[in-house]
């Protein structure tokens, strides 16, 4: 029985579609830290400041293993937790705090966006970024999550095509030939996404509420406590708040 060449060549795409499919589900990618896995009161901390109106606390970034180390890669991400025991909002501006070192002296924490470029310029970002792009390759593609995160215009649309591209699942016939570079984007934007969410915000603390973000300081300065101000209706308070290591 003679075979019409339209059906031969539909059951070829069906087959490569189904194949593309199944080496997307097993592809893995692990995202970045620091993330907050878990975020303890910062009155159970042994250096905490507490007051009658706040508990203030500050733990330190450990690397747990997986993803980039943001040591290596020239950060020292500090964790500040402010607990509102007040009926007040009061607000803690990021660019007014400090990292103190070594014989007092103190240092201004990068911007979300200077941090992140910091990062990227780092011989760990790179590594780290190799290693997940071979990670996700070797599934035939990159998973379709992260692909969305850049078709979504996400920080000035980083790769929107390639990005939109490999997430909306029309790339999955290019499968393991995928040029590497979108991939390399999409560990990008997804490491910035994670600085950003994760770092510290100038948004009012509510009344009984417990607020953590991080600060991001250069490595290797030896900071060991930061100084904070608190804002709140027409006044100031300063205090100093020691980074205690993580009791979570």
């Amino acid at each position: 029985m003679k075979r019409f060449p339209c059906v031969a060549g539909l059951v070829r795409i069906v087959a490569v579609l189904v194949l593309s499919l199944t080496l997307i589900s097993c592809a893995t990618y692990t995202r970045p830290n620091p993330q907050i896995n878990g975020v303890v009161d910062p009155a159970m901390l042994p250096s905490a400041v507490r007051t009658a109106e706040w508990d203030i606390g500050a733990v330190r970034y450990v690397w747990n293993g997986h993803g980039i180390n943001y040591y290596e890669a020239g950060l020292f991400p500090a964790l500040l937790l402010v607990r509102n025991k007040s009926g007040r909002a009061p607000i803690v501006y990021p660019e007014e705090c400090r990292g103190i070192g070594p014989g007092g002296v103190e240092y201004v924490p990068y911007p979300v966006a200077t941090a992140a470029e910091v990062v990227f310029a780092s011989t760990a970002y790179k590594k780290s970024g190799e290693a997940a792009v071979v990670g996700g390759l070797t599934g035939g593609a990159v998973g379709a999550g992260l692909g969305a995160l850049i078709g979504s215009g996400f920080n000035g649309g980083w790769g929107a095509g390639p990005g939109a591209l490999i997430g909306a699942g029309v790339g999955i016939l290019g499968g393991a030939a995928l040029a590497q570079q979108p991939s390399m984007e999409q560990y990008r934007a997804t490491l910035y996404q994670d600085i950003a969410t994760y770092s510290w915000r100038a948004t009012p603390i509510a009344p009984m509420a417990l607020m953590p973000g991080y600060l991001y300081f250069p490595a290797n300065l030896g900071i060991h406590s930061l100084r904070v101000v608190l804002r709140y209706d027409n006044h100031a308070q300063t205090l100093v708040v020691p980074i205690n290591n993580p009791i979570w």
